[in-house]
């Protein structure tokens, strides 16, 4: 499963965000997490990142660590082209179920 997540931090907690990022990447198990990719707001306080995880529970406990200095936004999200064939999937049942 795809989750997109947005943390948000305090600039003035930057290098304590960081020297905890630092600490859980060395020390938290992290099996059935995989970082997609990550971007950095250029501005600071801000870190925008996709992971492919097999539970929940691998996301909560790799990011557990972070809600005393984040605000952590997370939501599923679905690529592109595997979201168009779903929904064109479903405006076809649609279309059917309203045909006389």
């Amino acid at each position: 499963m795809l989750l997109l997540d947005i943390v948000t931090f305090e600039l003035e907690n930057s290098a304590k965000v960081f020297k905890r990022w630092e600490h859980v990447e060395s020390k938290v198990s992290s099996k059935g997490l995989k970082v997609v990719n990550q971007w950095f707001d250029a501005g600071g306080g801000r870190i925008i990142t996709v992971y492919d995880v097999e539970s929940i529970k691998d996301y909560v406990t790799y990011n557990f660590s972070f809600t005393d200095l984040c605000h952590i936004e997370v939501f599923p999200v679905i690529g592109a082209e595997e979201f168009k064939k779903f929904a064109s999937k479903c405006m076809g049942n649609l279309t059917a179920e309203n045909s006389p």
